[in-house]
């Protein structure tokens, strides 16, 4: 449980501090993401979510485990995969119940999260690091949407709160059992790490960051944060000075120590600021956020535009792992040496921050990796594109990671 004298944030959402999380359908299971939830402390009867925090002394715990041979580390955290099913278990009510959250033996057989770390984690493979990916008891993430942002069911929303707080004690003791365990190379030397996630898993690294980074010691450790699929905002800085601030947004490609953050979408602004036309419940980009080009790793502030739109011969290459292109012939994915299968698109658009959005034309995504071929809701509701931030980003993040290593070897 999250500790304020520890120096944890409680992490509660009905109030008007932080927005969290969204929700989306993966192919035929159904899976949730994160939007905008404010975040709030705790507070009441909602103080003591009835869980077990997980055990991360036991390896079945962490869904990858590596030997720490390599000089660099990653700790990623996967996206939201889990909502509650009330078909087979009794209905949801005020009072939390385990439902809220997945369990670890449902996580265990979960085959969205292989898919989405499969599908993601690629883009470190080439810089030769270990992947460190813990297990954790998500909250079920359409039922804290439906309580806490949207307010269909509000009489549930001390239960949500209970349920984000399970998901992040889990996280942040994954984190210091890691940093106590696994982090040490063979000379006994601490070894620098990247922190990397998507959708929920992003958020929670930006709470690892605000409640963790007050450490020295731990910031000079920071290769970069890749705090992608969820919004950082200035707000946030303003309300963690001594730690998040401090680490601050990536100015450029090798930057380090700091954060790179970004959403894509078709139309600039936060989530209100979406047109009524094409607005649906899932857009999440927050209010004052800011915005890294993964295509030109510019950082755009609060409300401004970048200068340019950087054009798609930017674009080193959109990697689309099997499924994520649901409506295009399958014969279009390649089998890899790995042993996954994936289809390729260089140049394959460009990009543009705009008032805290990475702004693309869906128009111009080239064909059969066209909207139209997404996995829903994407193929049916053009305005946002949240599933596939990595994918669309692919080589460019993979550059990335072997650029902002070489450029932290260097100064340190």
């Amino acid at each position: 449980m999250m500790d304020k004298a520890k120096g944890e944030k409680n992490v509660a959402v009905n109030g008007n501090t932080k927005p969290w999380l969204q929700v989306l359908k993966f192919l035929t299971f159904v899976f949730a993401l994160w939007i905008i939830l404010p975040l709030t402390a705790f507070g009441g009867e909602n103080t003591a979510p009835v869980a077990v925090p997980t055990d991360y002394s036991q390896k079945q715990n962490w869904l990858a485990l590596p030997t720490g041979s390599q000089s660099i580390d990653v700790f990623f955290v996967y996206p939201t995969t889990y909502n509650y099913n009330s078909k087979s278990q009794p209905p949801l009510t005020s009072t939390w119940s385990k439902g809220w959250n997945q369990s670890l033996a449902q996580a265990y057989i979960d085959p969205v999260i292989k898919w989405q770390v499969a599908s993601k984690i690629g883009v470190f493979a080439k810089a030769g690091v270990n992947i460190y990916i813990p297990y954790y008891q998500q909250s079920s993430g359409l039922d804290v949407l439906n309580s806490v942002l949207w307010l269909n069911t509000p009489q549930f929303a001390g239960s949500a709160n209970k349920a984000l707080q399970v998901a992040y004690t889990d996280i942040s003791n994954a984190f210091d059992y890691y940093m106590a365990h696994y982090n040490k190379a063979a000379n006994g030397q601490r070894r620098p790490f990247i922190l990397a996630g998507h959708s929920q898993g992003a958020d929670m690294l930006l709470y690892l960051l605000e409640n963790k980074f007050r450490d020295p010691a731990l910031r000079k450790l920071l290769v970069v944060a890749y705090v992608i699929g969820w919004s950082v905002t200035s707000d946030d800085m303003k309300n963690f000075p001594d730690s998040l601030a401090l680490v601050g947004i990536c100015r450029d490609k090798t930057d380090t120590g700091c954060i790179v953050t970004y959403n894509t979408q078709q139309t600039p602004g936060d989530w209100s600021q979406v047109p009524a036309g094409l607005r649906g419940k899932m857009e999440l980009v927050r209010k004052n956020a800011y915005s890294v080009n993964p295509l030109t790793w510019v950082a755009t502030d609060p409300g401004a535009i970048e200068s340019k739109t950087a054009p798609a011969t930017a674009n080193l290459g959109a990697v689309f792992y099997k499924g994520s292109l649901p409506g295009a012939d399958p014969a279009i994915f390649k089998l890899q040496p790995d042993g996954s299968y994936t289809y390729e698109v260089k140049n394959y658009i460009g990009a543009r921050s705009n008032n805290g959005a990475l702004v693309i034309d869906p128009a111009a995504l080239p064909a059969p990796a066209s909207y139209q071929n997404f996995f829903a809701p994407y193929n049916t509701l053009p305005g946002w594109y949240h599933g596939y931030d990595y994918s669309f980003f692919y080589r460019n993040i993979e550059q990335n990671v072997i650029d902002r290593i070489k450029a932290y070897r260097t100064r340190h």
